[in-house]
């Protein structure tokens, strides 16, 4: 089994690096990544929480502002200082989302759905509001303040998805593995998944992270029984050159499908397992285009646990 280690760069990524991720110059990167409203389209996300929360709609900007403000505080990542997370436009128009929509939704379904990085849970509201039932969702972050700020966000602490979807906060970088395979995540989550989802998750790690997060990740998913695959699908970062970037103090890895693929190879020799990756760059996600070089693009990709591992 991979396991996170101190000698493997950044594999002990977590909070104290978290805070590093301005690089030293919190003003300069305030005012690259922090936008003061919201760029772009975000109606469905207003429309969730002026249906689902309640929220008269002369309200919902500034509630949507108040909640990226303190999640700000906790954590300056770009996708929260620029409200990216809101637009989600990889989950309204992408073909695997409404794949993994129709096996959840469909009749008599028991299929189940895990959001890694989750940050306050909005695709888990999403879902819920499409007619999935909650008590089938998952959802897991580091944070668990950024849990609590989504029942402040969507006003459903006491309604079906705080009763019944799970919320599991915790490093899925935990070292040793006896630690992390006691933890809240492995006990809440090891073959419990049918289809996941990492939305601009991956490209937070350097690669020997990113093999101890798929290894793991690998063993949410159910036992192979013959009915529908195993997938795991998102968006991340990626690179027509993959290799080492920075972000702020911290060295990442950007994957182009080759390159993604052979780090599934390793997890599917780990494990036992056998996974195709599929990936297609979709440009650069506005409104910051490029943030780690020319050769970098937006990646939508979709793997997917081959039954039988091929010889």
């Amino acid at each position: 089994m991979a396991e996170a280690t101190d000698s493997d760069d950044t594999n002990t990524w977590g909070k104290e690096e978290e805070d590093q991720i301005d690089g030293g110059d919190p003003e300069a990167w305030g005012r690259e990544h922090y936008a003061n409203s919201i760029p772009g389209d975000y109606s469905q996300f207003r429309e969730v929480l002026e249906k689902y929360s309640g929220i008269p709609p002369n309200e919902v900007e500034a509630e949507i502002i108040k909640i990226r403000n303190k999640a700000w505080d906790i954590v300056k990542y770009p996708c929260i200082g620029d409200f990216n997370y809101a637009r989600d436009a990889d989950f309204d128009d992408d073909a695997t989302t409404r794949l993994a929509i129709e096996r959840l939704r469909a009749p008599g379904s028991e299929e189940t759905y895990l959001e890694l990085g989750a940050f306050i849970g909005q695709t888990i509201r999403r879902l819920a509001f499409a007619g999935v039932e909650p008590r089938r969702l998952y959802a897991t972050d580091l944070h668990p303040e950024f849990i609590e700020l989504g029942y402040e966000q969507f006003r459903d602490r006491a309604g079906a998805v705080g009763t019944d979807a799970t919320f599991v906060a915790g490093d899925l970088l935990l070292s040793p593995d006896a630690a992390y395979a006691a933890g809240a995540v492995a006990t809440a989550l090891d073959g419990r998944v049918s289809i996941a989802r990492a939305s601009n998750f991956f490209h937070l790690f350097g690669r020997a992270a990113q093999l101890v997060l798929c290894e793991r990740i690998a063993r949410f998913f159910r036992p192979a029984d013959g009915a529908s695959s195993a997938m795991l699908f998102g968006v991340h970062r990626g690179s027509v050159r993959p290799g080492n970037a920075r972000l702020g103090a911290a060295t990442i890895y950007l994957h182009d499908r080759d390159s993604f693929q052979a780090l599934w190879d390793e997890v599917g020799a780990r494990t036992g397992t056998a996974w195709d990756v599929a990936m297609r760059a979709v440009g650069p996600i506005p409104p910051k285009p490029n943030r780690f070089g020319e050769h970098e693009r937006e990646m939508r990709f979709t793997v997917t646990r081959r039954e039988t591992p091929s010889s």
